[in-house]
């Protein structure tokens, strides 16, 4: 006769399926120490993820719809700006991943490229992710690089406001679904001769202040050209000499949580965004022909809200151009054309690799690459595409 097993049998061990039951406790406990990590620390988190009021800024001044200013459902500060990052020539990416057991920046990986005065650095979107805003000094420049998951909007700034530089931090808010910073700074700019600094918010598709002391006085941002998004492989390929961003510890493992693919792919945007229906915004497609009328006849179908655009400035105003139709102004036999067609002087050279396409001339001008309906929101296509956009209606 077979004898019930004992209570001491009966016990679950390690061996036999007790580690998982280990490891969720321990990751419980890690979740829940990153969450009071700041409270413990002293930190008040600011912000209830919904209600602007609670974030602890000056709303006063506000020059965009009150309703179009949301939280984005994290506090204020909840992703860190990177200040001073660290980095490494972009040849010793490929014997790093060599040896690493967590790769970074392989070749298919999307980074934020940019020149300044000779100099080349790429930011990866992977880590862009977790931070959305880069403090960073390159050739001699102080510049602000941005990057909005939401709208995969990538804008760099030059981060000398009014002949003081600043800082940007990530606000924790929105406006038409897209990032909004607040900068601090060592002595008071916003604000006159008053002793304490009072930080302002500022749109990054709308390139200004949008509320507090600086949009009092019509503060604006001044954009660096030649920023582009491309494969890491396209930009080592056309800047050899280049460096590149580098992660903190705590970074790659909060790069693996933080994917916006999905959404991209879903097409529906989560947050108020103005003249656009979120409801049916999948569904929507604007012609080409309201785009670029002059390229028209070059151009198939319609324009999708998720489509990836390149906003390129020029004199009268701005172009924008599909990223899937540049194909159509490229000589395949010489891997470059002259798109002064778009009224844009500018080379577009294909790069071999997953057919990458980036600009390449001494003279660069200035590109927002972004999601069409982002552009749409802040640039309506049916007012004249000149200077910046009045987001007081």
């Amino acid at each position: 006769m077979t004898l019930p097993p004992s209570r001491s049998q009966a016990r679950i061990s390690f061996a036999a399926g007790g580690w998982v039951l280990l490891l969720a406790l321990l990751l419980t406990i890690a979740i829940a120490a990153f969450a009071l990590w700041g409270p413990m620390r002293g930190e008040k988190l600011i912000g209830d993820g919904r209600d602007p009021a609670t974030y602890g800024f000056d709303l006063s001044n506000l020059s965009v719809p009150k309703e179009l200013l949301v939280g984005s459902g994290n506090p204020r500060d909840f992703l860190r700006s990177l200040d001073g990052p660290t980095f490494i020539d972009g040849s010793e990416i490929a014997p790093r991943n060599a040896q690493e057991r967590q790769k970074y920046a392989v070749s298919a990986d999307r980074v934020i490229g940019i020149t300044v005065n000779g100099f080349s650095r790429a930011y990866p979107l992977r880590l862009m992710n977790v931070h959305e805003v880069v403090n960073d000094t390159l050739g001699g420049v102080a510049i602000a690089v941005t990057y909005s998951p939401l709208c995969d909007s990538a804008v760099i700034f030059d981060r000398t406001v009014r002949g003081v530089t600043v800082k940007f931090g990530v606000s924790g808010l929105l406006v038409n679904s897209n990032l909004v910073m607040y900068e601090t700074v060592d002595g008071a700019i916003a604000s006159g001769d008053a002793p304490q600094h009072i930080p302002s918010l500022w749109s990054q598709l709308a390139f200004r202040a949008i509320a507090g002391p600086a949009a009092a006085t019509g503060s604006r941002l001044l954009l660096m050209p030649g920023t582009q998004v491309c494969t890491w492989a396209a930009w080592l390929l056309l800047h050899p000499d280049t460096t590149i961003v580098m992660p903190a510890d705590t970074d790659m493992r909060r790069m693996k949580e933080m994917d916006y693919e999905r959404y991209w792919l879903d097409g529906k945007v989560k947050f108020p965004v103005a003249d656009i229906d979120t409801s049916d915004i999948a569904e929507r497609t604007i012609p080409f022909s309201e785009i670029a009328p002059t390229v028209a006849p070059l151009l198939d179908g319609s324009l999708s809200t998720m489509t990836m655009v390149i906003a390129v400035q020029y004199p009268g105003g701005w172009k924008i151009i599909p990223l899937e139709t540049l194909p159509k102004f490229i000589d395949p036999t010489l891997f470059s054309a002259d798109s002064s067609m778009l009224g844009v002087r500018a080379q577009w050279r294909v790069v071999p690799l997953r057919g990458a396409l980036i600009a390449q001339v001494d003279d660069m001008p200035v590109m927002v690459p972004c999601r069409w309906f982002a552009w749409q929101a802040f640039h309506p296509t049916k007012s004249a595409p000149v200077g910046f956009p009045d987001l007081s209606r």
